[in-house]
């Protein structure tokens, strides 16, 4: 984990630009030995997805806990989540967006003989996914905790543009000073229906601290006088899960 996180170095600061391109987020409910669940992604199914990463096969992949603050586990809430990006919709649909199906081929017989009798002690109860395309995003690095924020705003466009004009240019401005590695909006593609958010954002921090710090208005002051949110998005976001990265593939 640590050689993946130091990958943070490597990262340029995308102002703007849409970092995650087309990505998805997977969200499962795992039961049972969790521990064997976290080291089958950490351990093995990482190695699968570097390379491909490497290969260009995808952009970009992150394994993700959630985080609560009690540490009791809710058995009615999915409680890992799978983040992969693709350069554009039709890497997203084309085989090699498959990536787990060449483990064979990147892990040895030993390796795969553990990761089956790993799986034999949980349960992979449930689980959805949700396509988006990132509409404005800021990459400074990879942290250690990430708050998405759900909304299903009456005014898609007006929401998106705001971002785009208005709170982009604070995070880039500030981002520094809140321990803010990265930030972002995404417009949903796919499931559509009625129950669903049309967008995510996210907001990821270094700390636990500093996430937390944000979310009671500690820090620089938005510009909320300049917002046209309350008519854009007047309900607000409907959740705002925190989940905490346990690894990343990233290019190299």
């Amino acid at each position: 984990m640590k050689k993946l996180l130091s990958l943070i170095l490597l990262f340029s600061t995308f102002a703007g630009a849409q970092v995650y391109q087309t990505f998805s987020m997977h969200l499962v409910r795992i039961e049972g030995d969790l521990e064997a669940f976290e080291k089958v992604q950490t351990m093995y199914m990482q190695k699968v997805d570097q390379e491909a990463v490497e290969k260009g096969d995808i952009a970009f992949w992150a394994f993700l806990k959630r985080f609560t603050l009690d540490g009791v586990d809710d058995e009615k809430r999915k409680n890992y989540l799978f983040v992969q990006s693709n350069t554009d919709i039709t890497a997203m649909l084309s085989d090699k967006n498959s990536w787990w199906s060449n483990a064979k081929n990147v892990l040895s017989k030993e390796e795969m003989d553990m990761v089956s009798a790993l799986r034999k002690s949980y349960t992979w109860v449930e689980d959805s996914r949700h396509i988006f395309v990132d509409e404005v995003s800021i990459a400074k690095g990879l942290g250690s905790y990430i708050q998405f924020n759900f909304a299903r705003p009456k005014n898609v466009n007006g929401f998106i543009s705001e971002n785009k004009s208005l709170w982009k240019n604070f995070f880039s401005a500030n981002m520094d000073k809140m321990n803010m590695v990265n930030w972002g909006v995404g417009r949903r593609i796919a499931p559509i229906s009625q129950q669903w958010s049309t967008v995510v954002t996210w907001d990821m921090f270094k700390t636990i601290e500093d996430l937390m710090r944000y979310r009671v208005g500690e820090g620089p002051n938005p510009p909320s006088s300049k917002s046209k949110m309350r008519i854009y998005n007047p309900d607000g976001f409907r959740s705002q899960p925190i989940f905490e990265p346990l690894i990343f593939a990233v290019k190299q």
